[in-house]
């Protein structure tokens, strides 16, 4: 009975809007974003920190720091293309034109300002205050100079108290699993 009101696009369809899509964002890419200074604050963000975390990281707990870093990684980039996906926010600069996440933010800066506070606070009162204040910085800080730059769109549904709130969550997530896995892993 709906189909009869109601459209419902074919794969083949979708494909075509989908391949449209394509098309329109590496235009854009090619035509706004490379080389240009908002591009290249992402090319550096996506380097630069690597190294400073690598001076920074407790050598002895590399794999588990790094194996945490990892799971919010892909945690923070499923969200993302969650939101994306659902128009919460977006992006309107890319590193790289066909990926829709902020690729520096989702597998370098999220990822190893967590990894540095999961290894400098392991008792969960202060870890809990860390991830407090990592919230706080990408919430209300981070995510309106990205705003500002016109590098960050937040969606009619979505806010940056909401962000805070998914931060915490992460962060929470995160240190259980993690501490859980350590409880159970051999001396």
């Amino acid at each position: 009975m709906y189909s009869l009101i109601l459209h419902l696009p074919t794969n083949m369809e979708i494909n075509k809007a989908k391949e449209k899509l394509y098309h329109l964002s590496i235009d854009h890419w090619f035509q706004h974003d490379l080389f240009s200074p908002n591009w290249w604050i992402l090319f550096f963000a996506t380097i630069i920190p690597y190294f400073i975390w690598w001076r920074l990281v407790d050598k002895n707990r590399f794999f588990e720091i790094f194996s945490y870093g990892m799971v919010c990684a892909t945690i923070s980039m499923l969200l993302d293309i969650i939101g994306t996906e659902l128009m919460l926010w977006s992006y309107p600069d890319k590193l790289i034109p066909i990926i829709t996440p902020l690729i520096p933010a989702n597998l370098v800066i999220i990822p190893i300002t967590a990894m540095l506070v999961y290894q400098h606070f392991s008792n969960w009162h202060k870890f809990l205050g860390a991830t407090l204040g990592w919230s706080i910085l990408f919430s209300y800080i981070i995510e309106p100079l990205f705003m500002l730059r016109k590098m960050f769109i937040l969606g009619e549904h979505w806010s940056h108290t909401k962000s805070f709130v998914g931060f915490i969550i992460l962060g929470i997530m995160l240190k259980a699993l993690f501490d859980k896995i350590k409880k159970h892993l051999p001396s």
